[in-house]
């Protein structure tokens, strides 16, 4: 499995964990799993990536709307929000990933799952966010 593979999978965990409680978040997170092809090793990467971010979070919405003039968390579309807060924690806690490759591979995964205007929104945020 390719990084970017990896990170789309990071990315759709991300995505589910806003829709579901955390009694119930497990089994989902297990179920999306369990339909993916990759090896134990890249499981727990996935997963060690996953946990991370969300034990990042309260210092990553900060930064979200702090750059987000108008836009409070909870009025940002789901896909893009799952995909900014990925690309937050890649670029600013995760040491392994160059800023320029979460900036781009964020753009690309907004092009392919965001909204119409998705990729500039995300790109616009993280802009800001890598700048201060």
């Amino acid at each position: 499995m390719t990084r970017h593979e990896m990170r789309e999978v990071v990315f759709c965990l991300m995505f589910q964990h806003e829709f579901y409680p955390a009694e119930e978040f497990g089994e989902q997170r297990d179920n999306y799993l369990g339909s993916q092809k990759m090896t134990g090793k890249e499981r727990q990467e996935v997963l060690d990536k996953m946990a991370q971010a969300i034990g990042h979070l309260p210092e990553i919405d900060e930064k979200i709307s702090a750059c987000s003039k108008g836009w409070k968390i909870d009025r940002i579309a789901k896909a893009e929000l799952a995909i900014l807060r990925l690309a937050v924690y890649e670029a600013v806690y995760d040491d392994s990933v160059p800023v320029g490759v979460a900036l781009n591979e964020a753009v690309e995964l907004a092009k392919q799952y965001g909204e119409d205007n998705g990729p500039s929104f995300v790109n616009g945020i993280l802009g800001k966010i890598v700048n201060e």
